[in-house]
Order: C-alpha cells, then structure tokens, then sequence
C-alpha cells in the first residue's frame, strides 16, 4: 500500500549551502540527540510547509535559513514543497513552490525551487494531490465558513505527536489546545473517517449556503413583520395624536391598513387656518378694558375720599351743634335772673336798681345771640351736606356697577382669549403632527411587501437535501469509524506498558467532541481521559489512538498522509534518570525494567510499519539503545551534544 511520506527535509541557508536531513518511505525513523540541537524543530519545519498562518520555528534556526522545503513521495508520484523564511521577528512569509511529478528532486539553492505561488494555491495543490476533494469546492468565490472547511491543515491533527500532547492528560491531538485549530479538526474528523466524501461534503457546503439563505430570508421576514407592527403602532399612535389636536380623523383609519395610509395621507396634507392679527401698536380689546376699569378705579378712589372727608365734615357740624346747643342752653339760665332780657338793672340782693352787673347781662346776651346764630348756620348747611353725600354715594354705585360690568368683559376676554391660545396650540401641535406623519408617510412608503417564494424554495431544497446528506445519512457510517479506531486503538493499548487498573481496559473514541474513554468490562466501570493518572499511561494512549486512526486511514484510503512524528517516547520516563538532566542523548540498556517499558514501544512500531500500510514514523529522540540492533538501524542522525553534527550547523552565518 502505497500512502504519502516524506524523504527528505531541507534548509537552505543565507549564503548558498543547504542542509539536507533524509528519511526512509514506509519505516521507522529515528533522530536521536541531545537537547539544542535542533531535532525538534522538524515538526515546527514541516507544519511550516504545510501552510500555516505563522512561522514557529525557533528563532535560532530562522535567522539562519532563506527557506525550507520537503520532499515528499507516494508511489510514483513525487512533490518538492517549499516557503520562504523573512528576517525579522515575524519570520512568516506567504511565498511558497510547488512542484510534483514523477521525477522531483531538492535542489542545492533555493533560487533553483520550481512552481513559486501563494500559500492558499500551495496549499489547494497539495490538498488535490493528497485527494482532500474539498479543495475543488473552496475555489469558490463566496467565502464558506472556516469551521467547515476541509483543509490540508487539519491533517497535521493526526501527524504530530508534539512535546504538549505525546503524554498529556487534557489534549488528545495536536491543535485542540488551540480554539481557532480546534474547530476545524473536529469538523474535518467525520471526513477523514470516510463518515462523508465529496459527494456529501459538497452537498454540506450547499446546505450550509441554504441555512444561510433561510437564516437571511428569515430575518428579511421578521424585519418585514416588525416594520408592519410598527407601521400599525406608530399610525394608530399618530392618528389619536391628530384627533386629540382637533385635526378631522375619521374611523375608516382603524379598519385597514390602506384606509389608514389614506388617512394618514390627509392629514399630511393639512394646513392650519390663518389667525387674524391686530394692527401693529393696537391695543387689544382686553388691553382696553382694563384701561377703562383702571379709570373707573381711579375714579372710585377719588369719589371715596370725598365722600369720607364729607362724612366727616358732617360729623364734625353735628358735634359743633350739639356744643352750640349746650352752651345755648347754659346761657338761657339768665332768664331765670330776670324778668325778661329786657329786665331792670338792680341788686339781686336787695333789689336796689344799680348799674354794676349790666356789662356781664349784656356779654353774656351777646354770646347767646353768636350761639344761636351759629347754630342757625349749622342747620342751614346740613341739608346741602346730606344732600352733596347722597350725590356722592350714588355716584359711588354708578362706578361699582361700570367696574362691574368691565370685570364680566375682561373674564369674557380672558376666556375668549384662553380658548384662542388652546386653539393656537392646538393648530400647531397639529402642524407638527401633519409633519411627522408625512415623514412616517415618506419612510413607509419604500417598504416592500415580503416575498415567501425564495424562502419556500430554499426550505424546499433543504429538506432535500437533508433528508438524503444530513446528520442522520451519516450516523451510522461515524459510529461504525469510531468502532473500528477503538478496535485498533484498544488492540494496541493493551500491547503497550500500562499501569492498572487498565490493563484491560477497553478504548472507545468519539469523534464528534473527539474524546476517548476507557471501559472495564469486567469491573463494569469507565474512566476519562484525566483519570488515567500515570504518564505512561498518556503515553500509551496517545500511541494506541493514533496508530490505531492511521490503520483505519490506510483501510479507508483516506488522504490524511501515512506518517506519524513523535517528539521523545522516552519523555515519561526521562525523569527517573537521576545522573542526567535531559540536556544530553541518553545511551540505554534493556537492564532495567523502564528501558524494557521505553523499548516495548519502539518494538510495536517496527512490527506497525511492517504491516506495509505506507506508514512512516519518525521519532524525534533522547533515548539511544545501544545494544538493539533494530533502534540502531532506524537511528537516521545522531546529534551528541559534544559533537560537531546537528540540525543547522553552527557555523551558518545568522541575519
């Protein structure tokens, strides 16, 4: 069986020397050395090549190549991949070649690589020559969502067993680690397991543009019902509006739609009616009457003062005749002295005539007169004073009764004058109401009624679709997959070094999270993945699962290449080294009981990639077990840490 591999592995250097690592198609290889010089950095190299969006390659070597590239060969068929490493900090560079055929050959320069093109062409070539059929169908020019994109990328889930996943307990292949890589392995997974092929995968990629579709339409319709509840509401809002302003609103509007529009359409056209206006500098009528009630109050106030000081004149002439009239009274005592006021002047004694009190009778005679003449005059003026209050008063009633009347005309006025500001506001909270419903008018009127036929079309299609590609038509493939990589993984899980309780423990892959659990049939118990404890455990596993997927990929000719790179086995058991730090390549015998655990692996993927399923493994080492002959011959390069061999020579010359 014939499966893709790679042969060799270049780097080109800045000044025309290239280094050159090969590897044989179909076995085990081994790159055993110590820490620094280099070996893992061909797992960064190849997934570089494999047209990722960012160079990882330490820093070390990048400053000290132009290029790398990879021969890989499958049968006949023979392919140079190449890409450009930039000076700087990015290091990531889009030039890629691409050359294949029968007869392809690394060159010495990198000037001489053949077939130069952008990474998506190198990377939608390489996909056509592994047979990932998804390649033809991301040609198109409508952007797919990346998710379900199946790409070369997501084989190198399946490639590399890298230092963070060969013996984790949380990580089950390389890039799950990562949120971006993940979603794309786990949508390639039921591709690869052949759960679909082209046929179903394109008809994924169609059902996928008819959810998008749907999802579109869908949302065109409820926006369209949106805007028609919202017409509804805003235009029963705006016609109570327009009644509440007095505006002439029928009951059609509350029936139908179109009635309402027209409605609507009316009052968009109305003009409020002209108010009349005063003459500049005219006084209004209100003005007016409160001009003439200021008057008749200046009046009154004036007619009240007279009337008090006349009031009060007449109290005063009533006083000054009731004194008059007392001191008259007193007068008239004389006439008791006398016979008469013309009496004979003589002693009131002795009634001797004399002339001695004549002057007194005769003063008091004349103050008697002067009183009786002024009483004369205060009886005389107090019917004009009575008379003159009365005019007073009456004119005091005729003022109250015009004050009276000019209060009913100023309220009148007032009210009048209320009820034409009502209505002045009222005509222009209308103004404003015809206003906003002609923008409304305006805004609704480029409505577009919905159209359901492209939904209904869609829906149709989709349905069809579904019903012969969905879910469901592949179920029973998946689960059959999955049941055979847990056949292979639990086969050779149970071959390699296992700590109990699992030694018998049973594998079981799901592939749509991807997950595994381990299940004890006799002790009627399972385990996740955390629960296996022991590095050495990890490690068996992480084995098991990927040999046991590439044995289903050879059954099923799938396009995920046939190569397995695993960066140092030994990495569990580095720890129990005491006398070394892992800084240098670890000699081994199978003396103790770990080296005989570390050597089982190495054993069953000799006995793996006999099994002439086109499978490479390349492990990328500490361990070097001197006395097995085996390990001996697949060791490729052995970088000491003393010597003068590793990846890039020392001697490069860096940017």
């Amino acid at each position: 069986m014939s499966r893709w591999n790679i042969e060799e592995i270049a780097y080109f250097s800045h000044d025309g020397r290239v280094r050159k690592l090969k590897f044989k198609a179909g076995e085990v290889n081994i790159i055993t050395g110590a820490s620094g010089t280099g070996k893992s950095a061909i797992i960064q190299t190849i997934d570089y090549c494999f047209g990722s969006s960012s160079c990882e390659i330490p820093v070390f070597i990048a400053d000290r190549v132009s290029a790398v590239a990879i021969k890989m060969v499958n049968g006949e068929t023979q392919a140079v991949i190449s890409r450009r490493v930039l000076p700087g900090r990015s290091k990531t560079s889009h030039q890629m070649t691409l050359d294949y055929g029968s007869s392809c050959e690394l060159p010495e320069r990198s000037e001489d690589l053949n077939g130069t093109a952008s990474r998506g062409d190198v990377r939608s070539g390489m996909e056509r020559l592994f047979g990932i059929s998804d390649a033809n169908l991301q040609s198109s020019s409508e952007k797919e969502d990346e998710a379900s994109r199946i790409s070369l990328r997501q084989t190198t889930a399946f490639m590399f067993a890298s230092k963070g996943v060969i013996d984790s307990d949380r990580v089950l292949f390389h890039g799950l680690d990562i949120t971006k890589s993940a979603s794309h392995i786990i949508a390639s997974l039921p591709y690869f397991l052949g759960a679909i092929d082209a046929r179903t995968l394109q008809a994924r990629v169609r059902i996928h543009g008819l959810q998008k579709g749907i999802e579109t339409e869908e949302k065109r319709r409820l926006q369209h019902q949106k805007d028609d509840d919202s017409f509804d509401s805003v235009s029963a809002a705006l016609l109570q509006e327009a009644r509440a302003c007095g505006m002439p609103v029928q009951e059609a509007p509350f029936l139908s739609k179109q009635s309402r529009l027209e409605a609507l359409q009316l009052l968009a056209d109305w003009k409020a009616e002209t108010p009349l206006t005063l003459l500049e500098g005219e006084p209004t009528p209100l003005a007016r009457v409160l001009d003439e009630k200021q008057q008749v109050a200046n009046r009154l106030i004036a007619l009240r003062r007279e009337l008090r000081d006349a009031s009060e004149t007449s109290r005063l002439s009533e006083e000054v005749e009731a004194g008059v009239e007392r001191q008259r009274k007193k007068l008239q005592a004389i006439e008791f002295f006398s016979g008469g006021v013309h009496f004979t002047e003589k002693c009131p004694v002795c009634s001797s005539p004399t002339n001695e009190p004549s002057a007194r009778q005769r003063a008091i005679k004349q103050a008697f007169a002067a009183l009786t003449q002024e009483r004369q005059v205060v009886r005389r003026n107090k019917p004009v004073l009575d008379a003159f209050k009365v005019r007073l008063s009456e004119s005091i009633n005729t003022s109250t009764r015009e004050m009276q009347s000019l209060d009913m005309r100023a309220r009148e006025l007032i009210a009048a004058d209320n009820i034409a500001r009502v209505k002045e506001e009222n005509s222009h909270k209308a103004s404003r109401v015809s206003g906003r419903i002609g923008f409304f008018l305006e805004h609704s009127a480029k409505q577009v009624p919905f159209d359901s036929t492209r939904l209904e079309k869609y829906q149709e299609t989709l349905d069809e679709l579904e019903a012969e590609f969905g879910a469901d038509a592949t179920e029973d493939l998946l689960r059959a997959a999955e049941s055979l990589v847990s056949d292979n993984a639990t086969e050779i899980f149970q071959k390699l070094p296992v700590v109990e309780p699992f030694e018998k423990s049973r594998i079981v892959f799901n592939a749509k999270k991807p997950a595994v659990t381990l299940f004890d049939a006799s002790a009627r118990r399972s385990y996740k993945l955390t629960d296996l404890g022991s590095d050495q455990n990890y490690l068996s596993l992480h084995v098991a699962l990927l040999f046991g997927l590439h044995r289903f990929f050879a059954a099923a000719s799938s396009p995920v290449p046939g190569i397995l790179i695993f960066d140092q086995v030994s990495r569990p058991y580095f720890p129990e080294q005491k006398d070394n730090d892992g800084s240098e390549e670890v000699e081994l015998s199978v003396e103790s009981s770990d080296t005989a655990s570390l050597l089982n692996y190495f054993d069953f993927m000799f006995k793996e990639t006999q099994r002439d399923e086109g499978l490479q493994v390349i492990v990328l080492e500490h361990a070097y077990f001197s006395d097995d002959e085996r390990y001996k011959a697949a060791v490729r390069y052995r970088w000491r840490k003393d010597g003068k061999e590793r990846l890039i020579p020392s001697e490069w010359p860096a940017r």
